[in-house]
């Protein structure tokens, strides 16, 4: 290797180091991230190195401080200085019982950062914060939405009815026979109409980090709100069910066995990929026929998209409606211009914003009209933009 090279290379991965050294969380693929960015699409100037390395490694917006002196540090101030970590709390400092002060400082190891060996999976998985006032009151109006919004489709079977378009004659000869053969009362059979499904399939990637809490607890009102007529999965790098899980009536305890089953979170994304397995398995293919399938997602797909617009152009035949709402749609200004946003814009019946529970709402309130209008109407009320180089 070039010295040049080697020195830039060691320069960057003592960056990485110092970031770690400082509280700012790290986590390997995120640092792999980044170096296939810089070495894809090299930056021109520090500005565009600064915005790399926030947007691939950064990942809650309270670290922001810290990644900011680490890398002012490293790169504009052209030295290795001194980092001033946050300040410690009461419970970081020693008790009498504890080391002398002839003995090394004990050092924080992260989960998954790569410096000890951990228990968890590389992505493991993440506390979804606890719950408030504000968005229990936001959960109650949601529940109490679901029933309204949601489709209904005549049942498979028959019942007994005062109107139908079929006669009940085992019914008419019964009472025919009760009265000497006389028929004297016509009785129907119709399909009542019962809700139709609804699957759920919620991105906990790591681009959708500070949304993925509210995403959970907006399925989690539509299970509350039809308990035998909902399904919700996640993905990230991997499908998981988790309607068991956050079918539990206590949101807390549902959020927790969410995150002890859900260990890609906070990960990357294989959006294709976790689509394409959900339909490999047959009998989660039998979820989404006829169901009206909402997908919440950045639909920010990694390498080719191809599989993620042929999964989902499946996904609207098979389904009654298919919606997705994004976290980046909720910009008055947001247009597809992404390679996989565009191609599978066709096969949308609405693309909506939804990046916390109000947005949720408002969402879930205009369901009733994307379902009383045109199929793959997405594309009609967001033009189709013209091929650009925006990568996926």
């Amino acid at each position: 290797m070039p010295e040049p090279i080697a020195l830039a290379a060691g320069h960057l991965w003592g960056f990485l180091s110092a970031l770690r050294a400082a509280g700012v969380t790290t986590a390997l693929p995120k640092q792999a991230d980044l170096l296939r960015v810089i070495d894809a699409s090299p930056p021109r100037d520090l500005t565009a190195l600064y915005w790399y390395a926030r947007i691939t490694l950064l990942h809650d917006v309270g670290e922001l401080g810290a990644f900011d002196r680490v890398f002012d540090a490293w790169f504009r101030q052209g030295g290795l200085q001194d980092v001033v970590p946050p300040p410690a709390s009461e419970s970081d400092v020693p008790s009498p019982q504890g080391p002398g002060e002839d003995d090394p400082a004990p050092q924080d190891v992260l989960p998954g950062d790569g410096t000890r060996a951990s228990a968890l999976s590389t992505y493991g998985s993440r506390d979804f914060g606890p719950d408030d006032e504000r968005r229990r009151s936001v959960m109650r109006d949601l529940e109490a939405a679901w029933p309204a919004v949601l489709p209904w489709a005549p049942s498979r079977r028959r019942r007994p009815a005062r109107s139908g378009d079929r006669l009940d004659m085992r019914h008419i000869w019964r009472r025919a026979h009760r009265h000497d053969g006389e028929i004297v009362e016509l009785r129907r059979r119709a399909r009542p109409p019962r809700p139709r499904r609804l699957l759920i399939l919620v991105d906990v990637s790591g681009s959708l980090r500070q949304h993925t809490p509210d995403l959970l607890r907006l399925a989690h009102t539509a299970l509350r709100a039809a308990p035998a007529r909902t399904e919700v999965f996640t993905f990230g790098t991997r499908l998981t069910r988790i309607t068991p899980a956050l079918s539990h009536p206590h949101l807390d305890r549902a959020l927790r066995a969410v995150s002890g089953k859900v260990t890609d979170a906070d990960g990357g994304t294989a959006i294709g990929a976790a689509l394409q397995e959900f339909l490999s398995v047959p009998r989660f293919t039998a979820l989404a026929r006829g169901a009206l399938v909402i997908v919440l997602s950045d639909g920010l797909e990694r390498g080719d998209h191809e599989p993620m617009v042929r999964a989902t152009a499946r996904l609207s035949r098979l389904g009654h409606r298919l919606v997705w709402w994004s976290p980046l749609a909720c910009s008055p200004t947001y247009s597809p211009v992404t390679r996989a946003m565009a191609a599978q814009l066709p096969s949308l019946d609405h693309l909506g914003g939804v990046r916390d529970l109000p947005t949720g709402l408002a969402e879930v309130r205009r369901l009733p009209a994307v379902l009383s209008g045109p199929r793959r109407a997405a594309a009609r009320r967001r033009p189709t933009p013209r091929p650009t180089g925006v990568p996926s």
